[in-house]
Order: structure tokens, then C-alpha cells, then sequence
């Protein structure tokens, strides 16, 4: 009877064991082999956003409409201060075109200190808008692929003529990586308004789905 109920124990264990085996490796058969680590250069990023540049064109092409009419008021000022200098000091004429001079340069400066903190405001919040968006889509790439942590670096190569290139180099972040640059997926994905693209036969771009690390769910 003793005996029996060994081998009925031993039994029993031997098909739990294997039920917890094949559990785990079920599990680990849902996981892609990779990392769940990837580096990307943001300032590629921001240099390759499309609507980002169309934005920055705008802005432009805005204050150059602005620097057109501030070149016409400095025109209007510099007309104003000749008439001034004809004109005999003291004289009703002379105080009238120099009261008129000193309102529209007060005018001018007060307009150029308006539009300057007004571009100044623009452009941060282009960019502001532009970050959260590049975050969106980071994100997303990264759920579908289970990766949990971002590093920003650098992918230009170091310019050894250059020394202010090379102690820059010095303090980047990332020393080294290999095939974990999301930096091209990123692009795509802003510049077609779709999801998160799948990888490409890049170099230096991860060629896998990163791993899904243990405890995150798909």
C-alpha cells in the first residue's frame, strides 16, 4: 500500500512538473527573442518631421512679412529725421515732426519687442506640440514591441578634424549599440500618419522585434 501510494505521489508530481513545464515554455514561446532597450537621435527626428518643417517654413515666411514692415518703418523714421533736420529748432513745425518722430519710434519698438515674443512663443509651442507627438509615437513602438526603455544618442559620426565634435563625443550617453536604432521607424511612422511601422532591413536599425519582458502583457 505504501508503495503504491509512492508511485501514485511520484505519478502525480512527475505531471504536475510537466504541466508547469510546458506552461513555461508556452509563455516562453509567446515572447520574441530581442531587447527591451533601443536608442534613437531625436534630432534626427525633429530634422526629418515634415510637418514640423512646414510649420517652421511658415513661421518663417511670417517674419519675414514682419522684418519687410519693420524695414519700411525704419524707412518712415529715417524720412521723418531729415524733414527734422531742415526744420529750425523751437519752431511749431520743428516740435510737431519731432513729437511725430518720437511716437512712431516708440510705435516701432513696441511692435518689434510684441512680434519677437510672439514668434518666440509660436515656435516653442511648434515644438512643444512636435515632442508630444514624436512621445505618441514612441510610445506606441515600443508597446507593440515590448520595449521599456528609450535612450537618446547621437548617430552622426564623429568628425576627428574637429575638437569641439569629439568632446561632445566624449559625453554622449550611448558608447555603443547595435541594431537598437528606432530612429528611421520613428520618422516613417511621424511622415505617414500611421502606426508603428515594422522594422526594416536598415543598417544599424534593429532588424527583430524587441523582447517582451517577463510580467508585460501584449
Amino acid at each position: 500500500m505504501t508503495t503504491f501510494l509512492s508511485r501514485a505521489a511520484i505519478v502525480a508530481a512527475t505531471v504536475t512538473i510537466c504541466l508547469g513545464t510546458r506552461s513555461v515554455l508556452a509563455q516562453n514561446a509567446a515572447r520574441p527573442s530581442g531587447t527591451a532597450v533601443a536608442v534613437i537621435d531625436l534630432a534626427e527626428v525633429l530634422k526629418s518631421h515634415q510637418r514640423l518643417k512646414a510649420q517652421m517654413e511658415q513661421l518663417k515666411t511670417q517674419a519675414e512679412s514682419v522684418d519687410a514692415e519693420m524695414r519700411t518703418t525704419k524707412q518712415k523714421l529715417e524720412s521723418l529725421a531729415e524733414v527734422l533736420k531742415s526744420l529750425n529748432p523751437g519752431t511749431p513745425d520743428y516740435a510737431l515732426k519731432e513729437k511725430e518722430l518720437a511716437a512712431t519710434q516708440a510705435d516701432a519698438a513696441v511692435k518689434a519687442r510684441q512680434k519677437s515674443r510672439e514668434f518666440l512663443e509660436q515656435q516653442s509651442q511648434i515644438h512643444f506640440e512636435a515632442y508630444q507627438e514624436i512621445q505618441q509615437h514612441i510610445d506606441r513602438f515600443c508597446r507593440t514591441y515590448g520595449i521599456q526603455l528609450v535612450l537618446r544618442f547621437d548617430r552622426n559620426p564623429i568628425d576627428a578634424s574637429k575638437p569641439q565634435e569629439v568632446q561632445a563625443a566624449l559625453l554622449r550617453e550611448v558608447v555603443y549599440q547595435d541594431k537598437l536604432d528606432i530612429t528611421q521607424h520613428i520618422i516613417d511612422s511621424l511622415n505617414k500618419g500611421a502606426g508603428a511601422p515594422a522594422p526594416q532591413a536598415d543598417p544599424g536599425v534593429t532588424q527583430r522585434p524587441p523582447a517582451i519582458p517577463r510580467g508585460v502583457q501584449r
